[in-house]
């Protein structure tokens, strides 16, 4: 938890930088609060020494999020939701078996977005970058020979112990539509780059092993402060 805790405090910290820098030359009858829904497909994998070979696995994500429009170019971000992470296939240098890993995560993405209008007022570009805290909530393990997953994760299973938590780093973009009102859809491509080693067994070894995920999410968002400006 104190390396987390590491990594955690220089994204908050840029954060709130962000958000004091942009707050001091917004406009306060510009400002506007959205909130939206999101959901898609997660793509996962695992990276690092640990892993000699795996193949990304399917999950799905989906959440609630509350955006601050400081100007009509920058906003913060603060969302709530679930994500399934994992990987297929993984083969260790300590094991001559490969593996099936299948997590499930509670996480808190907070983000800083900057936009770009597109064709008018119509459609928008954004590019964004944060940091999620996430926290497992569920792991299952199974040989990748095995059709279905009846095992979960444990300090006697491949792997061992999953880690309790992580923090992700997060970059990526979006293009917004928007409709009369403020109300509009959007599409957003996320990478995330974990920072935590994910197994008791890695860590163990002097090994890492560590989450790297895409996920791809249609937004549906309205406006709790009136129109955006």
């Amino acid at each position: 938890m104190v390396g987390a805790a590491r990594v955690l405090k220089p994204v908050l910290a840029s954060l709130a930088a962000s958000a004091l820098l942009l707050s001091s030359t917004a406009s306060p009858a510009r400002a506007q609060v959205d909130f939206g829904l999101t959901a898609g497909p997660t793509i996962a994998d695992f990276t690092g020494s640990y892993v000699d070979h795996s193949i990304r696995t399917w999950g799905f994500t989906g959440g609630a999020y509350v955006e601050w429009h400081l100007s009509p170019r920058f906003s913060l971000e603060a969302a709530f939701g679930i994500a399934q992470m994992g990987a297929f296939e993984v083969e260790t240098p300590l094991r001559g078996d490969a593996y099936d890993y299948r997590t499930s995560n509670m996480q808190i993405p907070l983000a800083a977005v900057y936009r770009v209008p597109l064709s008018g007022e119509a459609w928008g570009f954004r590019v964004f970058a944060g940091g999620a805290p996430v926290f497992n909530t569920g792991c299952d393990v199974k040989p990748s020979t095995q059709f279905s997953f009846d095992t979960e994760c444990s300090a006697d299973t491949p792997g061992g112990e999953i880690a309790s938590s992580d923090i992700l780093i997060q970059f990526g973009i979006g293009v917004d539509r928007l409709f009369g009102g403020g109300s509009g859809l959007g599409f957003d491509a996320r990478y995330s780059i974990g920072t935590r080693n994910l197994w008791s067994e890695a860590e163990d070894n002097d090994l890492t092993a560590k989450n790297g995920v895409l996920d791809i999410k249609v937004r549906f968002f309205l406006p709790l402060e009136g129109p955006r400006s």
